[in-house]
């Protein structure tokens, strides 16, 4: 596999959501890995840098896992199953009839209006069902 990008240029927002969300968890992963074994004053080799503090065998093995796994998402995310994958979805959300914002509020306040009607009567039975249960045992 190349590292240049199989069908450039088509679906270059499924791309970036998907290399966005890949990264983001790939730096959550890497932040607690470094959390997890990090034993402070332990294997410093340069103190005191602005903004990076202590530099230490930690942090330079964190950074080189954070590279290698962005590495690893880039070569999947551009395997060309899952390139077509993301072209085709991309093309398929733009044919999807959003909803107005009037459609949304009016669908939201039916949703919201069944949710406590529903809640109030299963609390109605329960404490119903409480009542009986305590009166036959």
């Amino acid at each position: 596999m190349s590292l240049e990008l199989y069908k450039k240029g088509q679906g270059s927002v499924a791309r970036r959501c998907a290399y966005g969300i890949a990264g983001i968890l790939i730096a959550f992963g890497a932040l607690r890995f470094h959390a997890t074994f990090n034993v402070p004053g332990e294997g410093v080799l340069i103190e005191h840098i602005p903004v990076l503090g202590a530099v230490t065998y930690l942090k330079i093995g964190s950074f080189v896992l954070f590279l290698l796994c962005l590495l690893g998402a880039h070569l999947v995310l551009n395997s060309h199953k899952l390139v077509d994958l993301l072209i085709d979805t991309e093309q398929e959300m733009r044919k999807v009839s959003w909803p107005s914002w009037p459609e949304v509020k009016s669908a939201t306040l039916v949703v919201v209006i069944v949710t406590v009607v529903m809640g109030m009567s299963l609390y109605g039975f329960d404490k119903g069902l409480q009542g009986l249960f305590s009166f036959i045992f």
